[in-house]
């Protein structure tokens, strides 16, 4: 069993695009589920395995597949299998198939990679894939929309150089174990460079305040079914790239407490910002926005292994979620053409306002769905911590966030002529089984969070727990 395969198989699946183009959707759905499976096997073998391509100093290519690693390779394959799923029924472009298959690759080569120089290797695949996505529409403002995504991916390429060139210069090696062991030797201003360049090169693309104010616009130029692997996947690698190099570097308490705080604004400007939006598309992005500040509270400590799992627990809700609701966000913009606050009033199919209900009130962590349980968890962590300044920073900003929840949700119930929606059958199955998945995590949440534990214990290596 090879790891490699993760990342190989998609990027050689690309190549059958002009071979099959009236398969392309089958061979998709097969490509994704495989993998999905394939990582799935991993799970009984408890001890990381580690695999070489090359090792000739000082660039070599290692992967690394633990527990932290596995959960996003099996979380990132089960969404593209949904994906795929979803859309089985509609045509895929031979250039939709490609870039599919280039993003799992390198979201995939991502959070596998054992050295730092394949890390910016697969960012740039990453990035380069997303540049793209977001001109798939082929208008003014998606156009607009990939340009300004290209400027400011490259400048987050520029730090993140900065910051690689800065550790080989001092420590003559890109090994991810090398640097852990070397790091600290460095001197106070080179370190401080080092870890500068980091946060801004992935603070940009982990989507963090206050480097994030480009985020929303993307979401609205870009197709709903891009935004969900957008917010699903590409902002979960970058987060994992971006504490997994902090633990590495054992980056000192305080910077964790920088990171939270961080965390604490980036939730509360986004909520903010979300109240004021008229539109469904940039309220779903700011939410994205917010549930990463959250994220990165929980993130933000090697001591605690509630608030870790916490963290962990609501990277995997808060991306089947925002599945959710941007496919059912997709089929409301197929029928009106627009993603306006208004639409939420127009529509009327009870399936669909369900769905719409399971997904904002999980975001929002109201029982008995499975966002509750994992901000409940990060809530716990805190307790345990004292710092009762975030635990009431997060519920006052929670309540801004039902706020416009409840405002949306009630345009429904408005007493007005409304369309009737007519949804294919395999789209509800879809989507009723993820609304499933929601609620199971929520009423019982005992064996994920179980294995969200083992994850959060390989992101520190253990220590200190």
């Amino acid at each position: 069993m090879s790891i490699v395969y993760f990342v190989i198989f998609p990027i050689l699946a690309s190549f059958l695009a002009p071979f099959f183009k009236r398969y392309l959707k089958y061979i998709s759905l097969g490509l994704n589920f495989s993998l999905l499976v394939y990582a799935l096997a991993f799970i009984p073998l408890k001890a990381p395995i580690v695999e070489s391509i090359s090792v000739d100093l000082p660039i070599s290519i290692s992967f690394i597949l633990d527990s932290a690693s596995l959960f996003f390779i099996v979380l990132f394959t089960l969404i593209m299998t949904i994906f795929s799923l979803y859309n089985i029924k509609d045509s895929m472009r031979r250039d939709m198939f490609i870039l599919t298959n280039i993003f799992l690759a390198s979201v995939s080569g991502l959070v596998l990679s054992g050295d730092i120089f394949n890390i910016y290797i697969f960012f740039e695949m990453a990035s380069i894939t997303a540049y793209i996505f977001t001109s798939l529409k082929r208008d003014k403002k998606a156009y607009s929309g990939a340009i300004r995504y290209m400027i400011i991916g490259s400048i987050a390429s520029i730090f993140l150089l900065i910051g690689i060139m800065s550790i080989y210069l001092n420590i003559g090696s890109l090994n991810l174990a090398t640097i852990s062991h070397k790091f600290i030797l460095l001197d106070t201003p080179i370190q401080s460079l080092i870890l500068i360049s980091f946060f801004i090169g992935f603070g940009i693309k982990a989507e963090i305040f206050p480097l994030n104010f480009w985020v929303v616009d993307i979401y609205q130029a870009t197709d709903n079914k891009i935004n969900l692997l957008f917010s699903s996947i590409l902002s979960k690698a970058y987060i994992f790239v971006f504490f997994h190099l902090a633990y590495m570097l054992h980056i000192d308490s305080k910077i964790l407490l920088f990171l939270a705080t961080i965390g604490v604004l980036s939730f509360g400007v986004a909520e903010l910002s979300a109240l004021n939006s008229r539109d469904i598309k940039r309220i779903f992005a700011y939410s994205t926005l917010g549930q990463i500040g959250v994220i990165f509270i929980g993130f933000s400590t090697t001591s605690n292994i509630t608030l870790l799992t916490g963290a962990v627990f609501l990277i995997a809700v808060h991306s089947i979620t925002k599945v959710m609701l941007f496919l059912s966000l997709n089929i409301l913009e197929e029928k009106f053409g627009t993603t306006n606050i208004e639409i939420f009033g127009r529509f009327n199919s009870l399936f669909l306002f369900t769905i719409f209900t399971i997904g904002l009130l999980s975001l929002l962590g109201l029982p008995p769905f499975a966002g509750f349980i994992a901000k409940l968890t990060i809530l716990n962590g805190l307790v345990f911590e004292k710092e009762y300044i975030f635990i009431v920073a997060i519920l006052i900003i929670s309540l801004i966030e039902a706020t416009y929840i409840f405002r949306l949700l009630g345009l429904n119930r408005r007493e007005e002529k409304r369309e009737k929606l007519e949804i294919d059958l395999h789209k509800k199955i879809v989507l009723s089984a993820l609304a499933t998945l929601i609620i199971y995590l929520g009423v019982s949440p005992e064996p994920f969070i179980s294995i969200c534990k083992d994850v959060a214990l390989a992101f520190i290596g253990g220590v200190n727990v």
